[in-house]
């Protein structure tokens, strides 16, 4: 209900809505809980949209990482799994063959995009907020350097592939990602390096 009041106080207010959709939307909106209810999510802002004007941007998120991400419990990020682990000289832990590849954004870009959507009217319109480039995991796990790799059985309802196509968002936004993943990991071992020393 959290969506739908939010819609309410903006409908009351005249106010624009941002939506925080997500990727797995490309995947299969019914293969869990979380993208199903981020499914109905949307559909309930294109419904305020068309029924009461409401101005709403979806934004699709793809594999959000960067600071003060979850390292650990049920909502931790893959990347900040990774943090931890290479921290604590652990082993780092990949589910099923790695080879799920994911498109992988830095928060910084997310915003960047959320702010460029929130400065105009929009009906509904959905903008892809990712890079367009995607890796596998057992790439990532190897770009942290780790003396180990350990793999975990294969978890259900998982996409295979995420790739964000940018292509509107550039187009209405001039939503162009700046940060790169290997660099944000470079930096990452660096100062990793400079607090072990």
């Amino acid at each position: 209900n959290g969506t739908q009041n939010i819609l309410e106080t903006a409908k009351r207010a005249g106010a624009r809505v941002v939506y925080a959709g997500s990727s797995s939307f490309y995947h299969d909106p019914l293969v869990n809980p979380y993208s199903f209810t981020k499914w109905i999510g949307e559909e309930y802002c294109k419904m305020y949209n068309k029924v009461y004007n409401v101005s709403v941007g979806i934004a699709r998120f793809f594999n959000v990482y960067g600071p003060r991400q979850l390292g650990e419990g049920a909502y931790a990020t893959v990347m900040g799994i990774f943090e931890r682990q290479r921290r604590a000289g652990e082993p780092l832990t990949v589910t099923g063959t790695g080879e799920k590849r994911r498109d992988f954004t830095h928060v910084k870009d997310i915003v960047a995009g959320l702010i460029a959507i929130g400065q105009s009217d929009w009906n509904g319109e959905i903008f892809n907020l990712g890079t367009g480039t995607n890796y596998s995991i057992n790439e990532v796990a190897k770009m942290f350097k780790p003396k180990e790799i350990s793999y975990l059985p294969n978890r259900p309802g998982e996409a295979e592939t995420t790739l964000a196509d940018t292509a509107f968002s550039q187009e209405k936004l001039g939503y162009t990602p700046q940060v790169k993943l290997e660099e944000y990991i470079q930096e990452f071992l660096q100062n990793l390096n400079v607090k072990e020393t």
